[in-house]
């Protein structure tokens, strides 16, 4: 389905005036958000405390992770809410901790004034957020950029966590996919890693810079159609080696059948990953896996089959004509509805491989929660479009 429902404010101006004065219907009441929805996982929270920020909304969470194995905040999502609230100056009645299953978040009377943003030095914002574990850095920077981007101030953001955890893109991602694409909107921003960290221990140091916006006053949130990648630019690997792993390169990179071996990079670190990108003319794409394991895991047998693994979706997405991968998919959403808020006729779209994952659709869904908005969503053979 597509079109906006009139009950609900159509610019991001108007719903921030209307969070404060109450009179919509969507806004007399709190937002509740169901964190059992879809994947029920930490994305539904993610989005929508982010957006509860953004918008000076007030949420209640319940359910949170309900059919997990292990319900209730993980020390990941806890620690990006935290660092949230400390920037933005929301404020819960709960108390957060690591475990809950619901909590309420109140934005509504916040604004650049408030929290550390409200207190930063010559229109400058430098601090630190320790995730305290393994947890994934690129998350978290998932949670707080948005809200960062909105703000009229520079940015220079610390995060200690995990930079190659599973089932997140990793900082390498981060480099050659998601900053490309996202400068190519016209965000402007950067990420350096000085550090890397991995599971169980973390401790890996990254940081996030926001330069001061050239133009405070203009619009922040940008459309954009990704529906064109254009011609190849280049095919690259980067394959994260263990000592043990290292000794073996050489059969390793005989298993690299897709990438040219002068464009695969190999690093002798501390972990084991395998990364592939594809660099197009309008397009950026990336594939990852982590191999975990305690020496002398992961064998490489575990390697060459993550290799295979990889290699497999690699050439899925380069024989097709989509532009975004799954990773970036998620990602993605939140922008476009922020642009469309701030212009109505924006349109955003872009195109992947069917089936749209898990993070994308909760991403969605709580998109349309706070906003009203409908997107689009296509399918042609195995091609799926979104548009908003």
């Amino acid at each position: 389905m597509s079109g906006e429902s009139k009950m609900f404010p159509t610019t991001l101006n108007e719903v921030t005036q209307e969070a404060s004065g109450g009179h919509s219907e969507l806004f007399d009441g709190v937002v509740r958000v169901d964190g059992s929805f879809g994947e029920g996982g930490g994305q539904i929270i993610r989005n929508a405390v982010t957006l509860a920020c953004i918008l000076k909304r007030e949420i209640e969470v319940v359910k949170i992770r309900a059919n997990r194995p292990n319900p209730g905040l993980a020390s990941q999502h806890l620690e990006s809410i935290l660092a949230l609230l400390r920037l933005t100056g929301a404020t819960s009645r709960a108390t957060l901790r690591k475990g809950i299953t619901e909590f309420d978040l109140n934005a509504i009377k916040t604004d650049e004034s408030t929290g550390e943003i409200g207190q930063s030095v010559d229109n400058s914002l430098v601090t630190t957020i320790d995730l305290k574990t393994a947890g994934s850095i690129t998350l978290c920077i998932q949670c707080i950029l948005p809200y960062l981007l909105s703000s009229s101030i520079m940015s220079k953001v610390t995060i200690i966590g995990g930079t190659h955890v599973m089932k997140a893109p990793n900082v390498d991602y981060m480099n050659y996919v998601f900053i490309p694409i996202m400068k190519q909107i016209g965000y402007q921003f950067d990420i350096d890693m000085l550090r890397p960290g991995y599971y169980p221990r973390g401790g890996g140091r990254v940081v996030l810079k926001i330069p001061r916006p050239t133009n405070p006053n203009g619009g922040k949130f940008h459309s954009f159609n990704l529906t064109q990648r254009g011609k190849l630019v280049q095919k690259s690997a980067i394959l994260n080696l263990t000592t043990p792993l290292f000794d073996q390169k050489g059969t390793i990179i005989s298993k690299v059948k897709s990438i040219d071996g002068s464009d695969v990079k190999i690093n002798r670190v501390s972990y084991a990953s395998v990364e592939y990108f594809l660099k197009y003319e309008n397009a950026a794409l990336g594939f990852y896996r982590l191999v975990e394991g305690r020496p002398p895991r992961p064998t490489l047998d575990e390697f060459l089959h993550a290799i295979g693994t990889v290699e497999a979706e690699f050439i899925e997405f380069y024989n097709s004509s989509v532009t975004v991968d799954t990773f970036l998919q998620d990602q993605l959403i939140i922008y476009m509805t922020l642009a469309k808020l701030q212009n109505p006729n924006n349109v955003s779209e872009f195109t992947t491989l069917a089936p749209l994952c898990d993070h994308a659709m909760s991403a969605i869904h709580v998109a349309e929660l706070f906003t009203g908005l409908k997107f689009t969503i296509s399918l042609s053979e195995s091609i799926v479009h979104i548009l908003l």
